[in-house]
């Protein structure tokens, strides 16, 4: 952008003098504008150089001061006066506050109307703009045949240097370096690339939107970063050096341009990424589905996604808590849902390198499933994993929440189905408790679980065919005949035991273990009556539970 001090080697404005406010020559013009209007004010913004003969305050200087502080709150350029036409000398209160904000009154000789200044200095800038323009179009040009010819993001950066003369950094959204230019072989240059990196991981967040900083080592030269958007939720940076004093006809439009030629190669690049990521969810797929048999493929096509043998493996499997109506509103546009999920496994595979976890990340339909790796595994590794899983809970950016499966370990790539399964039972049992935003490490269920998962008529059923009569005890013998039936099984059938716990004599135990055995036409020694009686007792206890919940 051109100064005011530029405009001087325009025609009309050669013979100009500077009456006042000289050391704000540096301001930028943009725009140019005549008036000679009270409200002059009104159809000015920042940048615009106002031309005028000063009429509407030849009798006011008041107002010619307010019309300068107005100008100098919006960041104008200056006022270009014929002050010989109105004013014969610049009123001493206005040179004053002129000089005083930096704010210059140029005198333009009467010679020269105020039209022909206005298409001179508007030529001027237009053609400076249209230089631009016309060299960020071969810019991109360049860029665009290069990305046509499938040349690498390495050779892009290098020919972005060698158009700028400056050294150029690419890095992805992490802050991890993907390409570079010539100028950073130099071994000069390598502790100035690991200070920008660490600079740029300060505040990430800053660092994608673009900002400018300085670094130690070259405290006088500018870094910057531009915004390079993908299909990515967080853009990757192109880092240029001292881009603020690029050379003529050099500009942030070209900048712009080579950008989004990098941006479109990125894209390119995460397609063929996705497609890769296809393959790998394809051979988890086989893998839990048991459609690879052989113990060879299985260990060579594990090996080539990152899974090596002689390790413990545990599966945790992670989805996105379906709740509220804003996720229900979503499931209506695939497209976001796909965005989402994108999201998700970016997010979790930032902290799997992040956290330099041993983990391979799968999809499977609604899952993000990892397989995670330990040379040993105990309540040390649990410890980190829940740490891990944690920490990606905290810095999930969204809307909605991640819960968490984890099974138990394997030593066997083999049983990874096994770990998977595992590891989603245990997330759907967070899920039938209501949870959100939860992590849940699978347990075995036990006997009372499962006979709670079946329905109330089935093992009523059984209960009642099971225990007879004594299914719904009434008198006083029948309760007692049950309670003597728990504790003597619970005592492994020892009389002994048995009497020892009821407070009862013994003799009084194998009455009531004759008659309960007489009652059930069974044998309690019997291993097989008794599991069924064993699991008509626990039935009891559920069937019991039950009424209680309906009669409270």
């Amino acid at each position: 952008m051109k100064t005011v001090n530029d405009l001087f080697i325009l025609e009309g404005m050669r013979e100009a003098v500077v009456l006042a406010g000289h050391r704000g020559l540096t301001r930028n013009v943009q725009f140019v504008n005549i008036s000679d209007t009270p409200d002059a004010i009104n159809f000015l913004a920042e940048n615009f150089l106002l031309l005028s003969t000063g009429y509407a305050f030849k009798d006011n200087t008041q107002e010619f001061c307010e019309l300068i502080k107005q100008m100098n709150d919006l960041n104008c350029s200056g006022i270009v006066i014929k002050i010989n036409r109105f004013f014969h000398q610049l009123p001493t209160e206005v040179k004053l506050l002129a000089d005083n904000l930096a704010f210059p009154i140029i005198d333009l000789p009467t010679a020269h109307t105020l039209g022909e200044v206005s298409r001179h200095i508007l030529n001027y800038l237009n053609d400076h703009e249209a230089e631009q323009l016309y060299y960020a179009l071969h810019v991109q040009k360049e860029f665009s045949d290069m990305l046509i010819k499938g040349y690498s993001l390495s050779a892009l950066l290098e020919q972005l240097g060698h158009l700028l003369a400056r050294p150029c950094l690419l890095l992805n959204h992490r802050g991890e370096e993907i390409a570079q230019s010539h100028h950073f072989i130099k071994e000069s240059m390598k502790q100035v690339k690991e200070e920008v990196i660490e600079k740029v991981k300060e505040d990430l967040p800053l660092a994608r939107e673009g900002t400018t900083f300085t670094i130690p080592s070259r405290e006088l030269e500018s870094v910057t970063t531009f915004s390079v958007h993908t299909k990515r939720q967080y853009p990757s940076m192109l880092v240029i050096f001292d881009s603020l004093t690029l050379p003529y006809p050099s500009s942030q439009m070209a900048i712009e341009q080579a950008g989004n030629v990098i941006s479109f190669t990125i894209v390119k690049e995460q397609a063929i990424e996705e497609n890769a990521r296809l393959l790998k969810n394809n051979f988890f797929a086989d893998l839990i589905e048991m459609k690879i048999q052989s113990d060879e493929e299985i260990l060579s096509r594990s090996n080539y996604y990152g899974l090596q043998k002689n390790m413990e493996n545990v599966c945790i499997v992670c989805t996105i808590d379906t709740k509220g109506e804003e996720y229900e509103s979503l499931q209506l546009y695939e497209k976001k849902i796909g965005e989402l999920h994108n999201t998700v496994y970016d997010q979790i595979e930032d902290e799997i390198i992040n956290e330099g976890v041993t983990a391979t990340l799968f999809t499977k339909g609604k899952y993000f499933a990892m397989v995670v790796q330990f040379q040993k595994y105990g309540d040390e590794q649990v410890n980190i994993i829940t740490q891990f899983l944690e920490k990606i809970q905290t810095n999930f950016n969204g809307d909605f929440t991640l819960s968490f499966g984890v099974s138990h370990s394997v030593p066997s790539l083999k049983e990874i189905p096994t770990i998977y399964q595992e590891a989603v039972e245990a997330i759907t049992q967070g899920y039938e408790q209501k949870l959100n935003g939860f992590i849940k490490y699978y347990k075995t269920r036990d006997l009372e679980e499962l006979l709670k998962a079946l329905p109330r008529k089935d093992i009523k059923a059984l209960y009642e065919n099971t225990l007879k009569s004594l299914a719904f005890p009434k008198t006083k013998e029948d309760i007692e005949l049950i309670k003597t039936i728990q504790v003597y099984l619970d005592s492994q059938c020892e009389i002994s035991e048995t009497s020892r716990k009821l407070f009862v004599h013994r003799n009084t135990v194998k009455y009531r273990i004759a008659k309960a055995e007489e009652v059930l036409n069974c044998s309690l020694r019997d291993p097989a009556d008794s599991l069924r009686i064993r699991v008509a007792l626990v039935i009891g206890a559920i069937l019991n539970e039950d009424e209680n919940v309906v009669n409270h």
